[in-house]
C-alpha cells in the first residue's frame, strides 16, 4: 500500500470519533501536524531511520519500500545498490 494512502485513510474518525493517524504517529515518534504537511505530501527529505520508523508504525501495511518509493527514490537506485552490495 502507499505510504500517502495509508496515512489519508488513518487521518479519517472512527465511529467513536478517534483519529487513527494519532496512534499512527505515537508509534512513529512524530505528531500528526507533522505527518499532514510533511510526511503524506513527501515536502521535506526524511532520513533512513525516520523512513524506518513509518514503515514499522504501519504494523506492515506499508513496506519499508514504499516508504523508500513515497520519498522519491526510484527502483533503478534500489537496483544499483543492491547490485553494489
Amino acid at each position: 500500500m502507499k505510504l500517502a494512502e495509508y496515512l489519508r485513510e488513518l487521518d479519517q474518525p472512527g465511529a467513536d470519533g478517534h483519529i487513527p493517524l494519532e496512534q499512527f504517529a505515537e508509534r512513529a515518534g512524530t505528531t500528526v501536524g507533522y505527518l499532514r504537511v510533511h510526511v503524506i505530501r513527501a515536502r521535506k527529505p526524511a532520513s533512513l531511520r525516520y523512513m524506518r520508523r513509518l514503515a514499522q508504525a504501519s504494523e506492515g501495511k506499508v513496506s519499508l519500500l514504499d516508504v523508500l518509493r513515497h520519498y522519491g527514490v526510484t527502483d533503478e537506485e534500489l537496483d544499483m545498490k543492491a547490485r553494489a552490495a
